[in-house]
């Protein structure tokens, strides 16, 4: 497994998979639980916003998992 900074989660949000979005659901609320353990989310801003970008993509999905 990648070390998971937000260069790993920008990558992993644009997948297609719906189970694999699911996983890294998880690893993205894991990781932004601990602020101590995600500096490079203050310190990339606009990777954040496409990372946020995607995942309101996913929220506007017509997939019930992935919008649950």
């Amino acid at each position: 497994m990648e070390p998971a900074d937000m260069e790993y989660f920008c990558a992993q949000v644009q997948q297609k998979d719906v189970g694999r979005r699911l996983q890294v659901g998880q690893e993205l609320r894991e990781y932004l639980r601990h602020p101590a353990g995600s500096p490079d989310v203050e310190q990339d801003p606009q990777r954040l916003d496409k990372v946020i970008d995607e995942l309101t993509a996913w929220v506007n999905s017509s997939n019930f998992k992935v919008r649950g």
